[in-house]
Parts: structure tokens; sequence; C-alpha cells
């Protein structure tokens, strides 16, 4: 059986990577909702929560064309990764309180740090009409693969060696 977790992802990774038609939003909104319930457990509040969201579009005014697809506040034009990159862009906007006192060795660069990673998260299960192209539906090319792996690494050496030099 899997678990909850593999159930959500796999229907993020279906969802973010190939367009959704217009007439199966509800559907794919239905379908990620039960990812997350089966995920996130079952506590009452949970439904509320997960009825809350659905996989949404964003289009462009002018053209009409769809740009986006996503996690979004159901029946609102509101994205999740713009409502979180909204609560934590600025690198000078002191963490939360709480965050403060249940961490309180995190310094404000972590925070930062943390947050983008948190948002790269989010954007990365979303679909982007500006990466299908690119994204192929989410076929990989392994050789390919390795290539970026074993080159990103060595980057990440060099910058750890150099922070100032690294490229």
């Amino acid at each position: 059986m899997a678990s909850g977790k593999q159930i959500l992802l796999h229907f993020l990774n279906k969802f973010s990577l190939k367009k959704t038609n217009k007439e199966a939003l509800a559907e794919a909104s239905e379908t990620i909702r039960v990812g997350f319930l089966l995920h996130g457990s079952t506590p009452k509040e949970a439904w509320q929560m997960v009825d809350t969201i659905e996989w949404g579009e964003e289009i462009e005014e002018e053209s009409q064309e769809v740009i986006s697809q996503g996690l979004r506040i159901k029946d609102k034009n509101i994205s999740l990764t713009e409502l979180f990159d909204y609560m934590t862009w600025d690198s000078d906007a002191v963490r939360p309180q709480k965050v403060g006192e249940r961490f309180p060795e995190l310094k404000q660069s972590e925070y930062y740090a943390a947050t983008r990673v948190m948002a790269l998260v989010l954007s990365s299960i979303e679909w982007s009409s500006w990466l299908s192209e690119i994204e192929q539906d989410g076929k990989i090319d392994p050789s390919e693969l390795e290539a970026f792996l074993t080159s990103y690494k060595e980057k990440l050496k060099n910058y750890r060696n150099d922070p100032e030099n690294y490229v």
C-alpha cells in the first residue's frame, strides 16, 4: 500500500508537468484534495482546509491564454506560491516571533534562505506555460540529468571553496 505522501506526490507530479484541460480542473482539484487528506491525516479541520484550495489556473489578461496552473485559493485568483512569496520575500523582514522562540539559534539569513527554498518547492509543483516546452510532459533524458548533477555538484564544491569567485 502506498503512503499518503506517495499518493500526493504522484498527483502533484502528474498535474504540474502537463497542462490540465479546463474541463478537467475540477476533477484535478478533487484528486489533489484527496492526496492532501491521505498525506496529512483527516482530523475535522483538514476537510475544510483541503476544500479551501483548488488546482486552478492563471490567465494572461490580454491574450486570455493559460500561463500557469497550480494550487490556489478556491474561487479566487490567489496562487499559494504567490501568497507565500508575498509573506516571505523581503530578506529584511524580521522572522516571526513564534519562529524565533522555537528556533532561537536560527539566524535571519537562514530563515530567509529556508523560506526561499520553501517557495521553490511550491513553485516546482505548478505547471507553467513558459517551462512546458523544456519539461516535455515530465520526460527526462538520463544522460542530461547525469550531466547536470555532475556539473552542479562541482559548482557547489567551487562555491564552498571560494564563495566570491565560484563561477
